[in-house]
């Protein structure tokens, strides 16, 4: 199955299509992230059950702290 994360093609196995285990496989940190799936925003709560299609725009950003 192919996703684009933040503009770049990704290939995903059949059996590893939950967003926490993309998230795990890019190594991301997860703590200070936000990710949002064809623009609308996944809660942190449901990153584990949240399912990707083919063709899915996942978007990670970065959270920054600042004034």
């Amino acid at each position: 199955m192919q996703v684009t994360v933040n503009q770049q093609v990704h290939i995903l196995e059949k059996n590893q299509n939950k967003l926490i285990q993309l998230l795990s496989q890019l190594l991301l940190n997860q703590q200070g992230i936000a990710v949002a799936i064809n623009q609308d925003v996944i809660p942190k709560t449901q990153w584990a059950e949240t399912t990707l299609a083919e063709g899915d725009d996942v978007s990670v950003f970065t959270m920054i702290a600042g004034g």
